[in-house]
């Protein structure tokens, strides 16, 4: 009974500290969220993506001149400032992370610099913008 009991105690003692263990580095899009870059599944030609991909977006919104070629409003619209914008999913049309909890998101129907909130998230002041 006493070896049980070690047993046990040992257990829920290693499960309640490996529970407070984050395994991921500091993310520069945000405190205290993984880095879909550094995500252990995918290959590392989709890793490059996403970081081509969050380097164009920060390029974009740090850009004082404006781009010297016209834009047409209706399929790509200037994102606005105040809100993050989602990373790509390399591979994965229509799927973007969600910045705040770098879950995936489906956006297939909604048109890019549409301000949108991630049903699946539970705070809703979490709005980011589609590329």
């Amino acid at each position: 009974m006493k070896t049980k009991l070690i047993f046990l105690s040992l257990a829920l003692i290693s499960a309640l500290l490996s529970s407070c263990y984050y395994p991921y580095p500091p993310n520069p899009n945000g405190p205290g969220y993984p880095d879909p870059a550094e995500d252990r599944n995918l290959t590392s030609e989709e890793q490059e993506g996403i970081r081509e991909a969050r380097d164009k977006a920060r390029e974009g919104e740090s850009s004082d001149n404006p781009s010297p070629e016209p834009r047409d409003p209706a399929s790509n619209p200037p994102a606005r400032k105040g809100y993050r914008v989602a990373v790509p999913i390399p591979g994965k049309e229509g799927f973007v992370f969600n910045p705040f909890t770098n879950d995936p998101v489906d956006v297939r129907a909604i048109p890019p610099g549409t301000l949108v909130r991630d049903p699946n998230d539970p705070d809703p002041d979490h709005k980011f913008r589609v590329p």
